[in-house]
């Protein structure tokens, strides 16, 4: 008699889609994206408060939107390619 916890991880890795692990993916993405808030947010209060110039905030911002968009349009790629 097949054991009931096993059949759902053999459900579950069936599921997995990605030519990467999704799960690792996910939270590099989840990671990336996440710091790039806070150092957006962090260069947005620098510029306010005229610790930085406006130019390093709009080239930060770009940079970091570029980096987020790449982590999206990755995670995206992966689970398209998948099983």
């Amino acid at each position: 008699m097949p054991d009931k916890d096993n059949t759902i991880e053999n459900e579950e890795k069936k599921k997995t889609r990605g030519f990467l692990d999704g799960r690792k993916v996910k939270a590099f993405a989840f990671t990336v994206i996440s710091l790039c808030i806070i150092f957006s947010m962090l260069v947005s209060i620098l510029a306010i408060w005229n610790f930085a110039e406006k130019d390093v905030l709009y080239r930060t911002l770009a940079t970091l939107g570029v980096v987020c968009l790449g982590c999206i349009i990755f995670s995206i790629v992966n689970a398209k390619f998948g099983d």
